[in-house]
């Protein structure tokens, strides 16, 4: 089995080593917090502005709350995986979302309530995020650590598949409070499984792999220029494509696209994120990191101005670019994290970096729809956009320079 092929290029035994590890973190970012409750609440809010008169752009405030609640306590949820182990606050935080979940579906009567109760599940629920999750594989992995981040994560990529559907045919079965029940109950039958999975990380070779002592603390890798470069790429790549995923729909309608084309068009994203992370992954582990981070996000660049440019003529080209960098982001600054900063305080740091990434996220479709709203079309919005992850792409070389790592 050592010798052979699961990719050209990859040997299965890492992979073999540490398939529970992986295996975890995969199962459970397809139900972690942030992808539950961005996918799920387009499901939502026809049947809450129904039944409670509730607007749309009230409704949608819940997930701005939620991305600030990442904001502030993604770091936190770094610094205790980094004490306490993957396993205990990743399978705890994501048993207590889905209990939170469950309650909500329950007892929701007001708006305030829901803005509220988005607020306490991001912050109850952020070690169900990649801060905690990619943790365990960024430290098992060494060789084929790009790939193995990459085949992770594409977990939170199928959840954006399996939500929506699973939101949508429970509020069909039993309204919308037997839905945000049900995706409480999946996050809770999961949370064992990640437990389980992450467990022996802990005690030998997962993500203890490389000791405490290897690597920066968050203070010193804070005091480098990249740890800075790489914060403001984070938020640059989340300004410039979120915004355009969100309201891909409603701007390829505004183009001239019957309805069923324009959600064609759209759902192109999901192929494209998925195939993305997996080809970023394993270009991670044989190319230079910057040339990869540059390449990807200056592609995404030149398909947001081309939809600007051409509208649909081009539109199928462009969704896939963008795509590409949508399934990347998150394993860019993932890997280049573990590459640049080493693992003594890795939790801490791209606890960090995710929570700037989650934040800059939550704001993008509230700006893209304001330049909407401001201009009439979505061309402003197109043109900030690409400039936006251009801006991404040449801060790259700068935040992925190697650092004098300690220890």
């Amino acid at each position: 089995m050592g010798g052979r092929r699961l990719l050209p290029g990859v040997y299965s035994a890492e992979f073999a080593d540490n398939r529970g590890i992986l295996g975890a973190a995969f199962l459970g970012l397809t139900a972690s917090m942030p992808a539950t409750m961005f996918y799920s609440m387009g499901a939502f809010m026809g049947p809450l502005e129904a039944e409670f008169g509730w607007p749309r752009d009230s409704l949608s405030f819940a997930v701005t709350l939620l991305t600030i609640g990442l904001f502030l306590s993604g770091p936190v949820a770094g610094r205790l995986s980094d004490s306490f182990g993957a396993a205990r606050i990743a399978a705890g935080s994501t048993l207590l979302y889905g209990i939170m979940l469950i309650g909500l579906g329950f007892y929701l009567q007001s708006l305030v309530q829901l803005w509220i109760a988005y607020f306490v599940i991001a912050v109850v629920g952020v070690g169900s995020t990649p801060i905690v999750m990619v943790r365990p594989v960024a430290g098992a992995f060494d060789k084929h650590r790009g790939l193995a981040i990459g085949i992770a994560l594409t977990g939170a990529g199928i959840s954006g598949f399996w939500v929506p559907l699973a939101a949508t045919g429970l509020i069909e079965l039993g309204g919308w409070r037997t839905a945000f029940a049900g995706l409480g109950l999946s996050a809770c039958v999961i949370a064992p499984l990640v437990y389980l999975g992450f467990r022996g990380a802990e005690s030998d070779r997962g993500d203890r792999r490389e000791t405490a002592s290897t690597g920066m603390s968050f203070g010193e890798a804070a005091c480098t220029m990249q740890f800075w470069a790489l914060s403001t790429m984070a938020a640059f790549m989340a300004l410039g494509v979120a915004g355009l995923v969100v309201h891909f729909v409603p701007m390829f309608r505004e183009m001239g696209a019957a309805p069923y084309k324009a959600a064609g068009l759209a759902s192109l994203i999901g192929i494209s994120s998925v195939a993305g992370r997996i080809a970023v992954g394993w270009l991670l582990d044989r190319i230079p990191a910057t040339l990869v981070s540059f390449t990807i996000l200056a592609l995404a660049a030149a398909g947001a101005l081309l939809l600007y440019g051409f509208g649909l003529q081009f539109a199928v080209v462009a969704v896939l670019l963008l795509g590409l960098a949508a399934g990347a982001e998150i394993d860019l600054i993932a890997f280049l994290c573990a590459r640049l900063f080493g693992q003594r305080a890795y939790g801490a740091i791209y606890g960090w970096h995710y929570s700037v990434f989650a934040l800059g996220y939550g704001f993008s479709p509230l700006l893209a729809g304001r330049g909407r709203e401001l201009t009439g079309s979505y061309d402003l919005t197109l043109v900030l956009s690409g400039f936006a992850i251009l801006a991404a792409a040449f801060l790259a070389p700068l935040a992925g320079r190697r650092v004098a790592v300690t220890g």
